[in-house]
């Protein structure tokens, strides 16, 4: 059995079972560029809108763009909160696609991402996290009928189930661990992937010395080095809180929080003193303790401190890029005037050779001026 073609090959998609209306269908769960798939423009959930906006532009077929619009402005639809939301903590459920491509459920989170990758500079780095989604493809031999299954327990079935928190079932995880499971056999029992079950028992690992941390006790003489002074419990209850920021950290910088210790415990007072305020201000953390400028903006004791601190490694960074791309530009082009023949600089128009030789004093003056 095949994945569909639209998928990405990394990571490698599985296939596994997913239950929909009382029917087990065979799913493909992977992810796929955002611009590869088509929003569902007959999705009833906008036809009272999308009908009203014909009726000013002509029947005709809407496109992605103008039922984009329809839906930021129709306050119904809270596409601006979704996106918002989605900004700040990623994908929350992945989106559901025939094999063929056909969005069958989640078209409002589809267009939320579109809103959100709108609003996004294409130097931000962040555009990566929203320009491929995680899904669920349906595999080949789904019928229409078990489609149709699919959006009745998508669209009219509502879950009915708690889930536990993440942090709990991370606990699960250890305890299945710790009863001699291989990781393999932990992900039968829990119908995980064996990847999710190895990067449970990291982020675990990553917990665990962070409540050690918060429990040893404050030493006033020497802050910097000292523990949080909490209870086991106020401990765990913080650790549960900011899970997926200990998520993001595992995925992140595993091997340099292992790898340094002076990190590790600046890394963990920082998530007690509620630095992060989202997913990409944790994915900095590294370089940021590692960089001195971004390092004494996130030390600052004031709300923002974090996104500060990115923002000058964000900026920094575009500086850098920019200065490589001038130097390769600047390098193609000494090899063109290198090829110029003499004839083809006598064809030029003098307004063109003119403005060469203006160029090229402007810069040999501001290049002596550099090295002055």
């Amino acid at each position: 059995m095949t994945a569909p073609s639209f998928m990405k090959t990394t990571p490698v998609p599985v296939s596994k079972q997913r239950l929909y209306n009382g029917r087990k269908l065979q799913v493909w769960e992977g992810k796929v560029r955002l611009s590869d798939i088509v929003g569902w423009v007959d999705n009833p959930r906008i036809d009272i809108a999308k009908k009203l906006h014909q009726d000013k532009v002509g029947q005709r077929e809407l496109t992605q763009d103008e039922i984009l619009e329809i839906m930021k402005g129709d306050s119904d639809f809270k596409l601006k909160e979704l996106r918002d939301d989605i900004l700040k903590n990623g994908l929350r459920e992945p989106l559901t696609l025939s094999f063929t491509g056909k969005l069958l459920d989640g078209n409002r989170r589809f267009f939320a991402m579109r809103y959100a990758l709108e609003g996004l500079p294409v130097t931000n780095p962040n555009r990566l996290d929203l320009e491929t989604v995680e899904t669920y493809v349906l595999a080949a031999d789904v019928s229409e009928e078990e489609e149709g299954n699919v959006l009745v327990e998508e669209n009219f079935s509502p879950s009915l189930k708690l889930q536990w928190p993440d942090y709990v079932k991370a606990q699960e995880v250890i305890r299945l661990k710790a009863k001699g499971l291989s990781e393999s056999d932990i992900a039968t029992r829990l119908n995980w992937t064996t990847s999710k079950v190895k990067e449970t028992i990291k982020i675990s690992t990553i917990i665990e010395d962070f409540e050690a941390f918060a429990v040893s006790p404050v030493d006033e003489e020497d802050r910097t080095n000292s523990g949080l002074g909490l209870g086991e419990q106020q401990a765990k209850a913080l650790a549960s809180a900011n899970y997926q920021f200990f998520n993001e950290a595992q995925k992140s910088f595993f091997n340099p929080l292992n790898a340094d210790v002076d990190f590790k415990m600046q890394f963990f007072r920082w998530i007690a003193m509620d630095k992060f305020g989202s997913f990409p201000e944790v994915r900095i953390a590294h370089k940021a303790y590692m960089d001195p400028e971004a390092s004494a903006i996130i030390s600052k004791d004031e709300p923002g401190a974090a996104k500060a601190a990115k923002a000058a490694l964000d900026y920094n960074e575009r500086v850098v890029k920019n200065a490589d791309e001038a130097s390769g530009r600047i390098g193609s082009f000494v090899i063109f005037l290198k090829q110029l023949k003499a004839d083809e600089i006598k064809s030029l128009p003098k307004e063109a050779r003119e403005s060469l030789v203006e160029a090229l004093e402007l810069i040999s003056r501001m290049s002596k001026a550099v090295e002055t």
